[in-house]
């Protein structure tokens, strides 16, 4: 039991946030930074999750931040990519967001 809780515990977690400004511009937190994305690079990291050498990890989980003014279209079309891979709307986290970039560790 307890060899399972240390597994569980050191389990690498590989979460992926997406952001959508104003302007229908995308971003991600791809390489722990905050970095403007395009669809292309989007289903690219969906696809290749947290890389490293040793231990390539899926993508554990997706969060995405929209604004009031999210367009439309750009909304649907991550979507549709999440789809694509996997992650249909009700396994996403959907938020509200103020279009800043967020602070590091907050995303």
């Amino acid at each position: 039991m307890f060899g399972l809780i240390v597994a569980l515990a050191i389990t690498p977690t590989c979460p992926i946030t997406i952001a959508i400004d104003n302007s229908g511009t995308l971003f991600s937190n791809r390489f722990h930074g905050w970095y403007e994305v395009s669809t292309k690079t989007l289903e690219s990291d969906l696809k290749g999750g947290c890389y490293n050498d040793a231990n390539p990890t899926p993508v554990t989980s997706v969060k995405v931040l929209l604004t009031i003014s999210s367009p439309k279209p750009e909304i649907d079309r991550v979507l549709a990519i999440l789809r694509a891979k996997g992650w249909s709307k009700d396994k996403v986290d959907i938020e509200v967001w103020d279009g800043k970039p967020p602070k590091p560790g907050r995303i």
